[in-house]
């Protein structure tokens, strides 16, 4: 039995041991997916505590990504380059951090939009962790111009400057005024969640031929406010988090197990009935 947990403070919302134990019963995989909840200040002797339980490996949400990475042996290229780990393998001894929420959410924007950011333009509104590394995500992906959107507009500015001096991509802090001169508009602030149910942007910010991925997760309802407003604006092709938590979750496991694949469909059929439910 192969065994791995999802860490975070507070953890008892995570879909992921409902979406991986979903995918283990499908391709008749022998494993074992539980959720560990542990404060920040614990979490280097959690994960060294796990390790020693002989896990497999573990998934890291709100607040662990950052405050992970020098904890790692190794880090992966995707690692450092977003700064941030989602993904901790065990193995000989070391902990090796990796991060599939940007190539989640490439996945994501292009099963389901058919949006890939070579040569193309974004917006992301939101440049906290998962903004990040969406931002950083496109950017090396290939999108030419990038227009950055937070509260923390000094947060924002840095990220901006980041990409700008690493990457081919111009990026720039813009306000809301200026979303419509994106092609893809990714909704990364907390925006459509309970603490902040409004939508991010007014239907007039937004224009009908672009196109929209909004990484939140709304209970019991297919739409998020944002995703309503651009459907005022006349925009037709958009998506809410689900498939990004679906893709950034396969990767991990694929990467825990060498390439075994995953069961997206059966992870996203497990996630959407339990959004519904618990709607």
């Amino acid at each position: 039995m192969k065994r791995f947990a999802v860490l975070g403070h507070p953890i008892g919302h995570s879909f992921s041991p409902i979406m991986h134990t979903a995918s283990f019963r499908v391709i008749g995989f022998e494993g074992e997916y539980t959720r560990r909840d542990v404060p920040p200040e614990t979490l280097q002797e959690a994960l060294v505590a796990l390790a020693q339980e002989g896990l497999e490996g573990v998934n890291l949400t709100i607040p662990h990504k950052q405050l992970a990475v020098p904890m790692m042996d190794v880090l992966t290229p995707e690692a450092q380059r977003l700064g941030a780990v989602n993904t901790v393998r065990f193995k000989d001894g070391k902990m090796y951090g990796h991060n599939t929420d940007g190539p989640g959410f490439l996945a994501a924007a292009k099963a389901l939009l058919d949006f890939s950011p070579q040569g193309d333009t974004a917006a992301v509104i939101g440049c906290g962790g998962a903004g990040r590394a969406v931002a950083l995500s496109l950017a090396h992906g290939g999108a030419t111009w990038l227009g950055l959107i937070d509260v923390d507009a000094n947060r924002a500015a840095q990220l901006a400057t980041e990409i700008s001096q690493t990457t081919a991509c111009r990026a720039e802090v813009i306000s809301q005024a200026r979303l419509a001169e994106a092609h893809l508009v990714a909704q990364c602030s907390p925006s459509g969640l309970a603490i902040m149910p409004e939508a991010a942007a007014p239907a007039s910010a937004f224009r009908a031929d672009q196109v929209l991925y909004d990484i939140v997760i709304p209970p019991g309802a297919p739409e998020t406010p944002t995703m309503r407003a651009y459907r005022e604006a006349g925009g037709t092709r958009c998506a809410n988090g689900i498939r990004m938590l679906v893709e950034q979750g396969a990767l991990s496991f694929e990467y825990w197990t060498d390439g075994i694949r995953a069961d997206r469909e059966a992870m996203l059929a497990a996630v959407e009935a339990e959004v519904a439910h618990h709607g």
